[in-house]
């Protein structure tokens, strides 16, 4: 009789509201799976929302031109298994370019930008591409967009690209204000082109608007994006920093906190901006040391924005209790006690894209890795698996639910 019932049992009758208290104890790649068994229980998996162990986790993919229909995510609390994440239904092609706020960022097969959300599985397209004006689409006779051309240069013919694979190195970074799924309103920045763009979209507008350029022969770059305090704060490589005011409906407005050039810029490989939960605003701060054993060192700086001025921080008590995790996501700034596993004062940093390139192919910085600041040690938790143009275009970034 026991056996008959188990053979015919009907696991899809699961009343609801207990697989959504299972779903709430589980990992995200387990909830994905749960989800994916029957329609009623994705239902369940979309109303349940972020599970409650939001641990950070690592998502990777290979890069290609062609679709790309999987990608791993990895956990730092068990560096050694690796789970395979199929793309949305339907989703032929996305290539995970960020995260921010609980959700991932994508291009998808048009390279538009797109918000994907792994638990609730919704997806919110952002404006065309085509709003940008560096870049002009290509149609066939029947009016189909089947290429590209993009470029700001007037002296030059414009480069084309295929539809797809334009998005995979053309943005750099995208940074929202909050979590979309709560009223609606909200707005996204990226950076763009050649590092060298940066243009937002209010979600009320529904376009993109360029607000600021770099000239294509200057040496600089903007090298990162954060929304802190009200306001969007974006940081060039030579450490120009400016915050923007882009609420509507006004007309945006610009201040220039930092107008002076790091004097070791040359040495600069990297700069990231952090909004901390104890009101601070960061920059973390990455350079060449050939007295380092890995030729890196990272310094936190603290951005005293009425002064206004840099603030040298001490590699002893720079985050207190804090880890940072740092890239092409959003840049999160969590608190230790409350994420079993991580470590206090560190910085966990993935393979970044590096511009200058005198820098290129540095031997010392592959894959995943943390920086005790205390210590001044750079530690790997991931073995690389990028081919050698990862460094130019790396294939990872941080996801955690909720942040």
């Amino acid at each position: 009789m026991a056996e008959h019932c188990a053979s015919t049992a009907d696991w899809t009758d699961l009343p609801s509201d207990l697989l959504a208290r299972i779903l709430q104890l589980l990992q995200l790649p387990e909830a994905l799976a749960v989800a994916a068994v029957c329609t009623s229980w994705r239902s369940v998996a979309a109303a349940a929302g972020d599970p409650r162990a939001r641990i950070p986790w690592l998502v990777s993919w290979e890069p290609t031109t062609g679709y790309c229909r999987s990608s791993e995510f990895r956990n730092l609390l068990d560096t050694h298994k690796t789970y395979k994440v199929s793309l949305p239904e339907g989703r032929r092609h996305l290539d995970w370019c960020g995260s921010s706020h609980g959700w991932l960022v994508a291009s998808n097969e048009y390279s538009n930008l797109v918000l994907y959300h792994p638990f609730t599985f919704d997806i919110i397209p952002l404006p065309p591409i085509t709003d940008l004006e560096c870049v002009k689409a290509v149609h066939d006779s029947d009016g189909n967009i089947v290429g590209y051309r993009y470029g700001n240069d007037h002296e030059h013919e414009p480069t084309q690209h295929a539809v797809h694979s334009l998005g995979t190195w053309f943005y750099q970074k995208v940074v929202l204000s909050c979590d979309p799924s709560q009223d609606g309103d909200y707005v996204a920045v990226t950076i763009h082109y050649d590092a060298n763009c940066m243009s937002f979209a209010r979600s009320r507008e529904g376009c993109w608007r360029l607000a600021a350029t770099i000239a294509d022969g200057s040496d600089d770059r903007y090298a990162d994006c954060v929304y802190h305090d009200g306001r969007f704060y974006i940081m060039t490589l030579r450490g120009v920093l400016e915050a923007w005011d882009l609420r509507g409906p006004q007309e945006p407005s610009k201040e220039v906190i930092i107008a002076g050039r790091d004097k070791r810029y040359s040495r600069v490989l990297t700069r990231f901006l952090v909004s901390a939960p104890f009101g601070s605003l960061l920059q973390i701060r990455t350079l060449r040391c050939s007295r380092h054993p890995r030729k890196v060192k990272v310094e936190v700086l603290e951005v005293d924005i009425k002064e206004p001025k840099l603030v040298s921080l001490s590699s002893l008590t720079a985050l207190r209790n804090y880890a940072v995790f740092v890239r092409s996501n959003q840049s999160a700034c969590l608190p230790t006690i409350e994420f079993p596993g991580l470590r206090p004062n560190c910085v966990y940093l993935t393979t970044p894209r590096l511009v200058h390139y005198a820098n290129f192919g540095l031997p010392d910085w592959r894959g995943v890795g943390i920086y005790d600041l205390e210590n001044q040690k750079f530690e790997y938790v991931f073995s690389s698996y990028e081919p050698d143009y990862g460094q130019l275009w790396p294939c990872k970034i941080w996801y955690i639910p909720g942040v």
